[in-house]
């Protein structure tokens, strides 16, 4: 039995910043990502959706089409998440360290294992990332308090010291900016290759 995830929600959000979509239109697409998932499942799981306020829906007899509701903004930590995933350069054992990378150098400072969270990752970031001193954390969190990011008490603050994600940096930047501005459409890769990681 097909039990969707969060990986499917992102397929589908990250389909309707293409644009609006049937029912069909959508079943056939995440098909051809490889998800099996019936049609009545799917149908259920969007008016799921559409009734949490993530995403609404017009009637097209006889079809009904679905667009991602202007109310459902996502944050920069589940956006990032989301174009990380769908990003065919960025292998999924590399995943959690770019966007480490990425929030360290947007942000200029260590981050916090709440935040890896709330971006999807709930594993060991010791196993990729330096902790920094506890009087740093606690100076951090303090700063980050000010500005309304509460940090749970013990949360740990990482770094990435040895390795550099420039190019990654920029596109995942690229791609936050045109999800923002629902602006995925009007983007065409004429390159059609793959980020080279660097520092492995």
């Amino acid at each position: 039995m097909f039990i969707p995830d969060n990986s499917f929600k992102s397929v589908i959000f990250h389909e309707l910043e293409k644009g609006d979509k049937s029912i069909s239109s959508l079943h056939r697409l995440l098909t051809d990502e490889g998800y099996k998932v019936h049609r009545l499942v799917l149908t259920g799981y969007l008016k799921a959706m559409e009734e949490v306020g993530l995403l609404t829906s017009r009637d097209f007899p006889p079809s009904k089409v679905y667009s991602i509701s202007g109310t459902s903004e996502r944050d920069i930590y589940e956006t990032v998440n989301e174009v990380c995933a769908n990003l065919e350069g960025i292998p999924s054992n590399k995943k959690p360290e770019i966007m480490l990378y990425f929030f360290q150098r947007l942000f200029k400072r260590p981050v916090f294992q709440y935040e890896m969270l709330r971006a999807g990752y709930d594993g060991d970031m010791e196993l990729f990332a330096v902790k920094v001193s506890n009087e740093e954390r606690l100076e951090i969190k303090k700063l980050l308090t000010k500005k309304g990011l509460k940090i749970p008490l013990k949360d740990q603050a990482f770094i990435l010291s040895d390795k550099t994600y420039k190019n990654e940096f920029d596109e995942v930047l690229q791609m936050v900016i045109l999800q923002k501005f629902k602006a995925t459409g009007l983007y065409v890769d004429t390159k059609q290759t793959k980020l080279g990681l660097q520092g492995d």
